[in-house]
């Protein structure tokens, strides 16, 4: 629990990179935002908690909302791109056993996952990473933001007082994303990515080591955040609950950690069930406690969403 929340911590220092070009915030200041956002991710549907995030930080910091979003939506570009390279670096640091195969039932649709399908799955990550880059990258180009501007001035059917506070909106969600303008803030945000998700994984690792019967290498460990985290990319329940035991146990079988037998899949499933409550309980406990200190609601997540 304790590394866990400290890998969240160090999503404070990059979150404090990409804030850099609109305000100095220190990581101590930014950790109960960035915590209400992934407590409300846990507990509410449709991720309350990505629009919840820079709702606190308004609320905290004075950073205005569009900008403080554009920070949050550019980190996860950040986590999608590390995950892809993660992802396609893995032959190197794991060997996935191609002959495989497991299937978990989700909304009367079954979802098979072997070696293939986390293959194929590599691809929409990529496709989702590019997506995501060349929109908010657009932004920064002054014509097409011009451009975007114009388009929004030109619509006929908006009020008038709409449009203004759509085009504040959009220059404030432009200047959230400036920081990636710098080669330094971009190395830095790519050494605390790697610094984030190793952390992440060594918890994992650590788990093992208290865990009779899985033993995990570092190796293995970050192989198995990266196949869970490709598998809780399909729309779920708040918190990923099934799904993200699904995963994990999927990654324990892949990988050879436990065998694929029934001893095997409940012994994957137990470990995955524990490492996800012990990273569920003080993300949420936290993150709530520092909702209701700065008064944010799961209402004004939701209200936020709207205009965004």
């Amino acid at each position: 629990m304790g590394v866990t929340m400290a890998s969240f911590f160090w999503r404070c220092f990059r979150w404090q990179v990409l804030l850099a070009p609109v305000k100095k915030v220190t990581a101590a200041r930014l950790y109960p935002p960035l915590m209400i956002g992934f407590a409300f991710n846990n507990i509410f549907p449709a991720r309350a908690g990505e629009f919840a995030r820079p709702l606190a930080l308004a609320k905290a910091e004075g950073v205005p909302y569009g900008t403080g979003l554009s920070t949050v939506l550019l980190e996860r570009v950040i986590d999608v791109i590390t995950l892809l390279v993660l992802f396609i670096a893995m032959p190197y640091y794991m060997t996935i056993d191609p002959h495989v195969s497991l299937s978990y039932k989700l909304g009367g649709n079954e979802i098979v996952i072997n070696a293939a399908k986390l293959k194929a799955a590599s691809h929409s990550i990529s496709i989702l990473a590019l997506a995501m880059i060349i929109i908010l990258g657009s932004f920064l180009i002054p014509p097409v933001k011009r451009f975007y501007l114009w388009v929004l001035q030109a619509m006929p059917i908006l009020p008038a007082i709409v449009k203004e506070k759509l085009a504040a909106f959009i220059e404030s969600f432009t200047s959230g994303i400036q920081s990636v303008k710098s080669p330094r803030a971009v190395v830095l945000l790519a050494v605390h990515s790697l610094i984030i998700w190793f952390s992440v994984a060594f918890s994992f690792q650590l788990m093992g080591w208290g865990f009779p019967g899985v033993k995990i290498t570092l190796g293995q460990s970050l192989a198995f955040l990266v196949v869970t985290c490709v598998i809780i990319s399909i729309p779920s329940s708040p918190g990923f609950w099934g799904l993200y035991e699904f995963g994990g146990q999927t990654a324990l079988v892949l990988m050879g950690v436990v065998e694929n037998n029934p001893t095997g899949l409940a012994l994957g499933f137990g470990f995955t069930a524990v490492v996800h409550f012990l990273q569920w309980l003080p993300i949420t406990v936290y993150g709530l406690w520092a909702a209701g200190k700065l008064s944010v609601k799961a209402g004004d997540a939701v209200a936020a969403e709207k205009p965004a």
